[in-house]
């Protein structure tokens, strides 16, 4: 078979159909649907705009023109009007701000939260009073000051959880609290073993702890003013195993050795905390103090025992 070469090889041409011209219906529905896009494009564009322009003037025209009056939302009955203003000011900004500002918020939220007598922060919000955004009200759970601890020279206060708080008061401060005729507002806890931390984190060890819930279980009671003070030298026996670990120091310079922390469980070595409470009103109700006029009175055993040996009624509650 012969070979065919190039000039044989006649070229494929493949022919294309024609497009048919588009009609005039056709091209004045094309130019309609641009239009609309193009319009449509510019009325978001415009909007836009407006929204930018008009954003800034009500910015302008809204803000507070003083910085806004901060306000708690609830008040605790035992914060006094000094420490509440004290927290108001913290957190109370100091230049004027939009009402829409959120991150104004959020930053008064943070310093709240950092705050050692606030325990959680749950709401910061605004509110209209006489102008938009005028009013900041802070909605938070604060910290309750149970004891004074007292630690060197000075008495701190903590919470029920055993945390510190930043006031302090003075030996002085602290007498006027205690004077003869006057129901102690808070007990002291003496003797504990650790030093402090900064104000809003827990008093290390649990001495402090143990105190906190032997005063919980004093309030209320027709008892609670005859006892100033809550001794934890010997917490966990540290000094003395056989010795008594907690112990309650009355106004009348008396003691009344309770024994290990309410929340101890070895019930086998001591009597129960409800066994204890019983001899203590069972004392107030025979001698008119829990301390039974005694020097010092031993609540850890089946009765409770004092330094005076002459026969006595024995405490049946």
């Amino acid at each position: 078979m012969a070979k065919k070469t190039a000039k044989d090889l006649k070229p494929i041409i493949t022919k294309r159909t024609p497009r048919p011209p588009m009609s005039a219906e056709a091209k004045l529905r094309i130019r309609k649907i641009a239009t609309h896009m193009l319009c449509a494009a510019l009325f978001i564009g415009a909007c836009g705009g407006a929204f930018h322009v008009s954003q800034k003037y009500v910015d302008r025209i809204a803000r507070t023109p003083t910085p806004p009056t901060v306000v708690l939302k609830d008040q605790p009955v035992w914060m006094s009007q000094a420490l509440a203003e004290q927290i108001l000011a913290s957190v109370r900004p100091a230049t004027p701000f939009a009402p829409n500002d959120h991150q104004m918020l959020a930053d008064r939220a943070l310093i709240l939260g950092s705050n050692p007598w606030v325990k959680s922060v749950h709401a910061v919000r605004r509110q209209y009073v006489n102008a938009p955004g005028d009013t900041i009200e802070i909605d938070c759970e604060f910290r309750a000051p149970v004891a004074l601890v007292k630690w060197q020279d000075a008495y701190w206060y903590v919470d029920a959880d055993a945390v510190r708080l930043p006031e302090r008061l003075s030996g002085e401060q602290v007498a006027q609290l205690i004077r003869p005729g006057i129901s102690p507002m808070f007990h002291i806890i003496d003797g504990v073993g650790s030093a402090p931390l900064p104000p809003g984190k827990a008093w290390p060890g649990g001495d402090v702890k143990a105190g906190i819930e032997l005063i919980a279980l004093l309030a209320n009671k027709p008892y609670g003013d005859q006892i100033i003070k809550i001794d934890v030298s010997n917490f966990g026996g540290r000094v003395n195993a056989n010795e008594s670990q907690l112990n309650l120091i009355t106004r009348y310079g008396t003691e009344v050795r309770w024994g290990q922390a309410p929340s101890s469980k070895a019930f086998f070595v001591e009597q129960n905390v409800d066994r204890k409470l019983d001899y203590l009103s069972q004392a107030r109700k025979q001698t008119g103090r829990v301390d039974m006029n005694q020097a010092w009175i031993d609540l850890r055993f089946d009765n409770p025992t004092v330094p005076d040996n002459r026969p006595r009624a024995a405490i049946t509650p």
